[in-house]
């Protein structure tokens, strides 16, 4: 599992030093918080990716107010899935209106925050919000078809 969440965080930093140092505290983090994992909202292979994909994000957040720049990566981590799950995802991707589609796709592919979003788009930030929590309930359900 290490392999791939240095994998996640080295994608997402582009920096090998923070990556390991990120890696490191997403796994502290994983262990002092293990007794909250809920089997019941997702694998512990998700979960931790998201612990760590947090913890990255964090950190180039708060690189950019320290830097000042306004620069994100290209690419945000992608979990790793297998073939059929990652064309069931696809496939549920492309049932989504085009506007929740982009702002998940902004979100989650791309690393940008929710306020970013809303200034990309010049769409107001409760708007952008909105549909993203209802793109993830429809990606849920259309997942458990």
């Amino acid at each position: 599992m290490a392999p791939t969440m240095l994998g996640v965080a080295l994608r997402l930093l582009r920096n090998r030093p923070h990556a390991e140092e990120t890696l490191q505290d997403a796994f502290l983090q994983i262990w002092r918080n293990a007794d909250r994992f809920d089997t019941q909202r997702g694998s512990p292979k998700a979960w931790m990716i998201g612990i760590l994909r947090y913890r990255a994000l964090d950190r180039l957040e708060n690189e950019k107010r320290h830097t000042g720049t306004d620069e994100l990566p290209d690419v945000a981590a992608e979990l790793p899935v297998d073939i059929e799950d990652s064309r069931a995802l696809s496939s549920c991707i492309n049932e989504l209106p085009e506007n929740w589609r982009r702002s998940v796709m902004l979100s989650y592919v791309e690393g940008y925050s929710h306020s970013e979003i809303a200034d990309l788009t010049k769409t107001p930030l409760g708007t952008i919000k909105s549909w993203i929590v209802r793109s993830l309930d429809a990606l849920k359900k259309c997942l458990e078809r």
